[in-house]
């Protein structure tokens, strides 16, 4: 099997709950081409189904700096930087997240997981600010969308009271 057909059986065994299988087709795929960026992003992808998330961010940084590119880079992105906020490192899955956000705009996923580490990262304002402006560019509820303008301005003003004097 070539890198692609290994790659695409290690996903249907995963599909499987055959999680240790899939990993170990990935390592001996990793063993072969060991500085491949999509192999080491694929093992970092098995680690993290497997709930080793040390291992994963480990292999998804390895992934980073041998170049991934494309829908696997957002990708890997994203699952990095939900893996440093599930393991604490909140100030690097803020800038990990935001890499996502600017590398690929229209990807919502990561627009979303941003928010969730700004709040753990002791950014609450930011956090709900980009909640509002994805659920304002996403949604499809009229009741929400009757008060857009509303919630637009909130977006930008989250502290702002009414003075009635």
């Amino acid at each position: 099997m070539n890198k692609e057909e290994i790659i695409a059986r290690a996903k249907e065994l995963r599909r499987a709950d055959e999680l240790e299988e899939s990993l170990e087709l990935l390592l001996d795929l990793l063993g072969e081409h060991p500085d491949d960026p999509l192999a080491l992003h694929e093992v970092g992808g098995a680690y993290d189904l497997l709930g080793e998330v040390d291992d994963a961010i480990v292999y998804y940084q390895k992934a980073l700096d041998a170049g991934l590119a494309g829908d696997p880079l957002q990708e890997c992105l994203l699952c990095l930087g939900i893996c440093q906020r599930g393991v604490g490192e909140f100030g690097a899955a803020v800038e990990t997240l935001a890499t996502a956000v600017d590398q690929f705009p229209e990807r919502n996923s990561s627009r979303v997981f941003l928010a969730l580490a700004y709040y753990s990262n002791d950014q609450p304002d930011e956090a709900v600010r980009l909640l509002l402006d994805v659920l304002l560019q996403t949604t499809q509820d009229p009741d929400i969308q009757s008060y857009a303008d509303t919630l637009d301005y909130y977006k930008d003003n989250l502290d702002e009271v009414w003075d009635e004097e």
